[in-house]
């Protein structure tokens, strides 16, 4: 998909790309400078048998470079883990608010729907393979006119939040009764917009 998301997804790949780069680049510098520091020491050694100076030097230049791999491979790799095992417990106690709350949809930042709980399917009659990337117009009354939507969007993107009485219809055409609103808007850590979540107080 294009637009907004794609764009974030394209600058995150490059900023990955970079990382692994300069990381590669930092690794064969280190394993350069330390191995020739190693080689410099053994001349400084007494003459010994090659398959003991070929010991030594491994033994060597693996001393030097275990802190040098400890701290840019092995220490983020095993924080890298356990962030994700929290992110894990976060999405699985996500999910379970997710579904036992009010009737719920997201839309990502182009306004497609990507998920709704339970409820909201429930209660408009739809699956959800048949709402997923579809915009929430989908769901238009027709009783509200177009300076309505373009002063909810006005405020969303000014404030980042919307609250209002609105009416939907659904799958079979009834139009609800009116009901409260309140859309959010969620931001990643530069504060660039990632998604919308709209909460639904039948």
């Amino acid at each position: 998909m294009s637009g907004p998301t794609s764009a974030l997804q394209k600058k995150s790949s490059k900023e990955n790309h970079y990382s692994v780069t300069r990381l590669l680049i930092i690794l064969i510098c280190a394993v350069f400078i330390i191995e020739a520091f190693v080689m410099n020491i053994m001349n400084w050694l007494p003459p010994t048998s090659k398959p003991v100076s070929a010991l030594l030097d491994s033994a060597l230049l693996s001393l030097l470079l275990f802190p040098v791999f400890y701290y840019l491979i092995f220490r983020p790799l095993i924080d890298n883990i356990e962030e994700r095992k929290l992110i894990e417990d976060d999405l699985r106690i996500a999910a379970v608010a997710f579904e036992i709350k009010d009737p719920t949809v997201i839309t990502d930042v182009n306004a497609n729907i990507i998920r709704a709980n339970k409820k909201f399917l429930d209660k408009l009659g739809y699956s959800m393979e048949e709402i997923v990337g579809q915009n929430p117009r989908l769901f238009k009354s027709g009783m509200h006119d177009t300076s309505f939507y373009e002063q909810l969007w006005k405020r969303l993107i000014q404030v980042g939040s919307w609250s209002g009485e609105i009416r939907i219809k659904t799958k079979d055409g009834r139009i609800l009764h009116p009901f409260w609103l309140t859309i959010t808007a969620i931001k990643n850590e530069r504060q660039e917009i990632t998604h919308y979540i709209g909460i639904y107080n039948f």
